[in-house]
């Protein structure tokens, strides 16, 4: 490794003041970041270093009676702030305005963005909090402030360099070199480095200090104590997830890559990483919120950050060479889209170009059927439709096409007595069968027939074929994996029915149909009487198994063709398609008194707390609204059954 000294030497050579000089680090931020956790101390020490500086203060305190911790009074001081909170959520809360403000925040604009920047900070300290949690690390708080300083090197850079990492940027925005390669060339000096030696210089923690100088370096070489260099992984780790699904510090073509030896210190297996996942973009999503940022949806985040740790555990293959050596683009580019009926038929018209084929016929297995299934043709093929599809039963199989899907390889299906029914629901004399694969599983069977009838196929341009029906094997797992994680992404743990951003979505779907084929649909909010009564009294599980109870209950009386879902706390949401007043107004009266009798069989359990809901209703009628006025509408119908008593049902219009 590089000597301390000498990068002492590029660091200064790469900014315009000496280290020294520079403006120091906030010093209530060193003070919270060194203070320790002891049980008479937390709450008086950390409220001591917070309350000196009132507009530090005042800024945790607007974040603490924020909508994300949902308190019912506000807040007014940081030591009841820390007594409800704890020491460590208000400790974070701290350090992100200290460095916010402080560094962050100011500036003048270019190709650095500040915010894209925080908002990269602020999901690698929550990842690497979350992943140090799971793996018993002592202090989750210390990896969090390192993840959230981890890149400072770079606004160190944008704001105090000599070459400002804005104009770096700018300058390197073509370059297929990694970014650390161009900030050596471009500085002298990377910005890990840079970020070290300051950190060092502010007489920051050593573990901060630590993953400043390491998470982009070889941890070996560095030769730490397993704990030590398990720490700058997991931070590493972090940093990586967070580039790989589009929230990266800078906008850049090439995104970071992580080592093996990483990977081997930070087990994924046991991470749990839907759950650190489910965890981590509901935090960031919320936080987002308070400082302005955007963060993609909740079941796109989670749905991709899966995918990236199934790359992870499993490694996707890199680009393919030719027979030349030189990298052959992918017909598929998986990467570019998860809609298989955007990258299917893409990928059979660059192969029918690029080979001079004729008929190009994609079958995907339907595994609960047993059965290949046709689902794309080029070009198109009359015989069959997506509303009659061609169909061929696996166990109905004959000839040749059972011998590639037996030995997973290109096989030539010629005129055969025992080839005869598959090649005549083709609609040809002769055609190659290549099996579609991914990670030794069948996923289905890519058809191609010659340009001619009487044309010969040859098998050596097959083997291209084989290559393209890999990618698009990956191609398709991933679209399977995204719709998988989607769904899950969209379905509220506790009571399995739809979340609030699968209803934002079915509701927005909702409005364009009722435009553009004139629907009607009635909206209903029901809320669960006195819930809160149920926790106090009963406790939270008991609460779960009241929403439990609800959500089943309205279920089971839904119509297939409706939708529910859960809105938010004790409150529920269900859209009635094709429904006018009345249908609305009986559907809510039956899940009222359905619930009514539910609670009273249930009086035993909940003693003294019937279980009853208010419900409020509103139509669809006007083409001029949109789902927000909808909801409201319902939202101060439900607000007046309340005030009438509960456990009866306002609709929002006359009559």
């Amino acid at each position: 490794m590089e000597h301390p000294d000498n990068i002492k030497r590029a660091v200064h050579l790469a900014l315009r003041s000496e280290v020294g000089e520079l403006p120091p680090a906030p010093a209530a931020a060193v003070k919270l970041l060194s203070l320790t956790r002891g049980e008479d101390t937390e709450v008086s020490s950390i409220s001591r270093v917070i309350e000196t500086e009132p507009a530090l203060a005042a800024k945790v305190l607007q974040i603490v009676n924020s909508a994300f911790y949902g308190f019912p009074s506000r807040i007014t001081s940081i030591h009841r702030a820390v007594t409800l909170l704890g020491f460590s959520a208000v400790r974070q809360v701290a350090l992100q305005v200290l460095f916010y403000e402080g560094l962050v925040k100011r500036g003048g604009k270019g190709a650095f963005d500040r915010l894209h920047f925080w908002q990269h900070s602020l999901l690698v300290a929550i990842l690497s909090r979350g992943i140090g949690a799971r793996l018993g690390h002592p202090d989750p708080d210390s990896l969090y402030a390192a993840g959230l300083l981890h890149d400072l090197g770079k606004i160190i850079l944008e704001s105090h360099g000599r070459v400002r990492y804005s104009d770096f940027l700018a300058a390197s925005s073509n370059s297929m070199h990694s970014i650390r390669d161009n900030e050596r060339t471009y500085f002298g000096v990377t910005h890990d480095a840079v970020g070290a030696v300051i950190c060092e210089s502010w007489g920051l923690p050593e573990l901060v200090c630590r993953v400043q100088a390491l998470h982009h370096r070889s941890i070996a070489e560095a030769k730490l104590p397993h704990e030590e260099a398990r720490e700058v992984a997991i931070v590493s780790l972090a940093d990586f997830i967070a580039w790989t699904q589009g929230i990266g510090s800078v906008e850049m073509p090439n995104s970071p890559s992580i080592s093996r030896e990483a990977l081997s210190l930070v087990p994924l297996e046991q991470l749990g990483l839907p759950e650190l996942f489910e965890q981590a973009d509901r935090e960031i999503t919320e936080i987002g919120t308070f400082y302005g940022l955007e963060f993609p949806s909740s079941p796109e985040l989670r749905a991709n950050m899966i995918a990236t740790a199934i790359a992870l555990c499993q490694g996707e293959p890199g680009p393919q060479t030719t027979a030349a050596g030189n990298a052959h683009s992918s017909y598929t580019a998986p990467h570019q889209s998860l809609n298989p009926d955007e990258f299917i038929p893409q990928t059979l018209e660059a192969l029918r170009r690029e080979l001079g084929v004729g008929r190009l016929l994609m079958m995907q297995v339907e595994r609960r059927r047993r059965s290949l299934v046709a689902t794309h043709a080029l070009p198109p093929m009359p015989a069959f439709s997506p509303s009659a599809p061609l169909e061929m039963t696996i166990t109905s199989l004959s000839g040749d096409l059972v011998r590639c899907l037996r030995e997973r390889r290109p096989v030539l299906v010629r005129e055969a007595i025992e080839n005869e029914k598959i090649l005549s629901a083709l609609g040809v004399c002769e055609a190659a069968a290549v099996p579609v694969m991914c990670h030794g599983r069948l996923l289905g069977v890519l058809w191609v027939s010659p340009k001619e009838a009487g044309q010969p196929l040859e098998i050596a341009p097959l083997s291209e074929v084989m290559r393209v029906a890999g990618e698009l094997g990956i191609a398709i797992e991933r679209s399977r994996a995204f719709e998988r994680e989607r769904a899950k992404a969209e379905v509220d743990a506790l009571t399995r029915l739809s979340n609030r951003s699968a209803i934002d979505r079915f509701l927005a779907q909702a409005f364009r149909q009722g435009k553009e084929a004139h629907r009607r649909f009635a909206v209903g909010l029901a809320d669960i009487d006195h819930f809160k009564r149920f926790n106090d009294t009963f406790g939270h599980q008991t609460g779960d198994d009241v929403l439990r109870i609800v959500a089943d209950t309205m279920r089971s009386l839904t119509r297939p063709t409706d939708f529910l879902g859960r809105y938010g706390g004790e409150e529920f949401l269900f859209v009635l398609m094709d429904s006018n007043g009345e249908g609305a107004r009986i559907y809510a009266e039956r899940i009222r008194r359905h619930i009514e009798q539910r609670g009273q069989i249930l009086g035993e359990r909940f003693p003294g707390h019937p279980l009853t809901v208010s419900i409020g209703l509103a139509l669809h009628e006007d083409q001029d609204e949109d789902p927000a006025q909808i909801v409201g509408a319902a939202d101060a119908a439900l607000y007046r059954a309340k005030a009438a008593g509960r456990n009866r049902i306002e609709v929002a219009w006359a009559g």
